[in-house]
């Protein structure tokens, strides 16, 4: 067999002249190493990556299918169960038999997610919905203490999801203060954080879980998001961390990265009402670098493939919200349930074709790239007046 010798900026190789003429582009690519110690091809070398590939995606869903035993033994505590994904997960959960621990932030919330366990699942029991606030250190307390009692005939906690969360206002860092940075990071980030300290002791007891929302806000900055992108890439950083710490102890973290999706989180009008909000209490300098213009109903648009690029900062809001959010929120529900009940679950979902197809691969692009694309995008939305 030929030696190889493998250096950081290049792959020699010792082969006899009439070798090297074969096949002169193989020494200079990554392929070469699987061509002279296996003897194969570029071409060999490509399908054997491809069935490797294929065998380790096979694998993986084979072992992904596989649920862990005794659901009605296996408590679980969501936060933010008054709509969206941690009402849906609460509901799948309890049609399942497993007990679940509600956290709502208000009374309707609880009334109603009670009224539609008992219609729809005819399963009421399994469920203990109560009032939390994941910004307060004493109601979170509570209910720590509440599933200290509660939790003790189940051996402790087998997961908390940290569901709750909000946006925060959708436009740019120059009409923002340091009001809304902290109302955001309040709940998206100290909130998980909070919450995920006050259990930590009923989930080392059953070596249980920790599933946590993030957001493809995690691995990629939109422009107009800067609090809810910092808060995402704040708790996403800190579930990495205790993913390590908390090894030891037999309690596993999964992070979910869902893209954007149709729930009261980004209601249309609510968004709206918070641009014109934020235009109004501008400083009169910020008014006149942007104009007035920047956020008026905009009558004029243009159309390019079918789509309508808003010229407005209003607009163009909408638009890419109603071009992109998914209304299947089922999918971020299956996914939670899954970090929940697998045997073997990911560290990490990717949720929602934008995710998978769009922000993902973006993120791992060289920053300079992804700059060049933004300013792209940046020619068909609205500018500055300043500009």
């Amino acid at each position: 067999m030929p030696s190889v010798n493998i250096s950081l900026l290049s792959l020699s190789t010792n082969v006899t002249d009439n070798e090297s003429q074969q096949d002169p582009v193989i020494n200079t690519t990554m392929f070469g190493l699987l061509y002279w110690v296996l003897g194969l091809t570029v071409l060999e070398a490509l399908l054997c990556f491809g069935v490797i590939f294929a065998s380790f995606l096979l694998i993986r869903y084979c072992l992904e299918t596989v649920r862990i035993d005794n659901l009605s033994k296996r408590a679980v505590f969501i936060t933010g169960c008054d709509t969206g994904f941690g009402r849906g997960l609460a509901l799948k959960c309890l049609e399942h038999g497993m007990p679940v621990f509600a956290g709502c932030l208000t009374q309707q919330g609880i009334e109603s997610l009670s009224a539609e366990a008992r219609k729809s699942i005819g399963n009421g029991r399994s469920l203990d919905a109560f009032l939390m606030d994941v910004t307060s250190d004493e109601s979170v307390e509570k209910a720590a203490k509440r599933l200290e009692e509660k939790c003790e005939k189940f051996g402790g906690l087998h997961a908390v999801v940290n569901n709750a969360g909000i946006t925060g206002k959708h436009i740019a860092d120059d009409f923002l203060d340091m009001r809304e940075y902290m109302k955001v990071a309040e709940i998206n980030l100290w909130g998980p954080v909070r919450t995920t300290m006050a259990v930590k002791k009923l989930l080392k007891k059953s070596r249980g879980r920790v599933v946590q929302v993030a957001s493809i806000c995690a691995r990629v900055g939109l422009p107009g998001l800067g609090p809810y992108t910092v808060s995402k890439y704040g708790i996403s950083a800190y579930c990495d961390v205790i993913r390590q710490e908390l090894r030891a102890f037999g309690i596993s973290v999964h992070i979910l990265e869902p893209g954007f999706f149709d729930t009261p989180l980004i209601n249309r009008q609510k968004i709206d009402a918070e641009i014109s909000e934020a235009w109004e209490q501008a400083p009169s300098d910020v008014k006149a670098e942007y104009g007035e213009k920047f956020f008026n109903d905009g009558k004029d648009s243009v159309i390019i493939s079918k789509t309508i690029l808003a010229s407005t900062a209003r607009q163009s809001t909408q638009m890419f919200l109603n071009s992109i959010a998914s209304s299947q929120i089922s999918l971020v529900v299956d996914a939670y349930f899954h970090a929940i009940t697998a045997k073997y679950p990911r560290s990490r979902y990717q949720i929602g074709w934008d995710s998978i197809l769009l922000f993902i691969p973006f993120s791992y692009l060289p920053t300079g790239l992804q700059d060049y694309i933004f300013a792209a995008a940046g020619l068909f939305l609205p500018k500055p007046a300043c500009h």
